[in-house]
């Protein structure tokens, strides 16, 4: 990190800090996940994709502002039809905000109110990761990453943390198939016609946390969507046990309606009834691994021909730490699974840490004609910490496939392999 400092005043001070990345990564798979025909794609897919971060954060008394420039590509994949933008996004500003922390006459945060008081305002674009990730988060293994247009006010309330938000999601530009192949570069935007705006709250011991989001959005010229407008409520409780062990859950419920497509014929509004429950008990087994079990269940759709939509939608969140790598192997989506498993992390020594992953994969709701079982998926990761600023991974995953997904010309088994650096400045 480079820190600058500039005298303004005698007792105020300008500070500049600069930082960023540079991160490489090679990935391989044999036989895609998803059932498909070799018409749209080939058996074996490789590439290699960088990302840039450069950060410069400015702070001035109770002001500050917020510049992240990114530079995202990918290499090796001609032709890919999973290439998206969620890999590709070039010389892209993903932050761009200023901030301001209220003070009182004595200069430090404004607390006079014993209930509550506001201790950051945010305004313009930005990352926002909050919760345990499965309905807003910034991508950390995905090339690209999600940003939002809007403000942000920061606070505390009876000894909780209250996060209010109104953000517009930023869309990321350009999204079709030969720029992206090429690396184009195009400013991304966000629409008025997409908006987000709810709160999340923490409790002061981190053990209870909660989210409650408005999504909406409706078409326009420059803009075709699923017109959804859907109220999605979330609780997370974590309990701490004697004897290492640890408990964690998480409820999500979603109402209200959306179209089954984003096709511009597409008029007829559906209801929208979803969930989603997630749970693991875990125990720290020795000094440096933890071991837990996990399940998942989270409403599916089989029958897009009635009046309701019970696939869950988890809006801007990320899957990575629940289903997989992403990217290449591309992972399964949150919606229609059931899932159970077990999952250990450990930290042998402060340079190494190592993930070892077990997942069973059913339907929830199994499309007609079609087995419920999708397969085991077994996944590692191994992270080096070679030097303070150089970090070196390697990591794989397998998913033996059940009946449920052993159809299409790729019945085979897939296997994924990545290997990657990280350098930080």
């Amino acid at each position: 990190m480079v820190s600058l400092s500039c005298v303004v005043k005698a007792d105020d001070s300008l500070t500049v800090d600069v930082s960023g990345s540079f991160r490489v990564r090679y990935e391989a798979l044999n036989n895609p996940i998803f059932p498909t025909q070799m018409s749209l794609r080939e058996k074996s897919n490789q590439r290699l994709s960088t990302r840039l971060i450069v950060n410069a954060d400015l702070s001035y008394k109770n002001f500050g502002a917020t510049l992240d420039i990114r530079d995202s590509r990918a290499f090796l994949d001609d032709n890919d039809p999973t290439l998206t933008s969620s890999q590709v996004n070039t010389r892209e500003p993903v932050q761009l905000f200023v901030t301001y922390k209220p003070l009182n006459a004595r200069g430090s945060e404004n607390n006079a109110n014993a209930l509550g008081h506001i201790s950051l305002i945010k305004m313009g674009r930005m990352e926002l990761d909050y919760g345990s990730r499965r309905l807003l988060a910034k991508a950390i293994y995905r090339n690209a990453t999600n940003s939002y247009d809007g403000v942000v006010v920061q606070g505390s309330l009876a000894n909780w943390r209250v996060d209010g938000l109104y953000i517009l999601p930023v869309s990321r530009f350009p999204n079709d198939s030969a720029s992206l192949d090429n690396n184009t570069r195009a400013f991304d935007k966000s629409f008025s016609e997409r908006k987000l705006f709810g709160l999340y709250a923490a409790s002061n011991d981190n053990a209870i946390k909660l989210q409650s989001y408005w999504f909406k959005e409706d078409d326009s010229e420059s803009l075709a969507t699923r017109n959804r407008d859907l109220f999605t409520f979330s609780v997370d409780y974590t309990a701490n046990f004697s004897n290492g062990w640890r408990a964690n859950t998480e409820i999500i419920g979603q109402l209200g309606s959306a179209h089954e497509t984003a096709a511009s014929n597409d008029t007829l509004d559906k209801d929208v009834r979803a969930y989603l429950l997630f749970a693991y008990i875990g125990k720290k087994i020795n000094y440096h691994t933890f071991l837990r079990a996990e399940f998942d269940f989270i409403s599916g759709d089989n029958d897009s021909t009635d009046n309701t939509i019970s696939n869950f939608d988890s809006l801007y969140g990320v899957r990575r730490f629940d289903f997989g790598p992403t990217d290449v192997y591309q992972g399964l989506l949150r919606r229609n699974l059931k899932t159970a498993g077990l999952r250990s992390v450990s930290t042998p020594t402060a340079q190494h840490n190592i993930m070892l992953g077990y997942k069973a994969y059913w339907y929830q709701k199994a499309p007609q004609d079609v087995d419920s079982f999708i397969g085991h998926q077994v996944e590692a990761r191994w992270r080096y910490q070679i030097l303070p600023e150089l970090r070196l991974s390697l990591g794989g995953a397998y998913l033996f496939k059940g009946d449920g997904f052993a159809r299409g010309d790729y019945s085979d088994n897939s296997a994924f392999l990545f290997t990657g650096a990280l350098y930080t400045f």
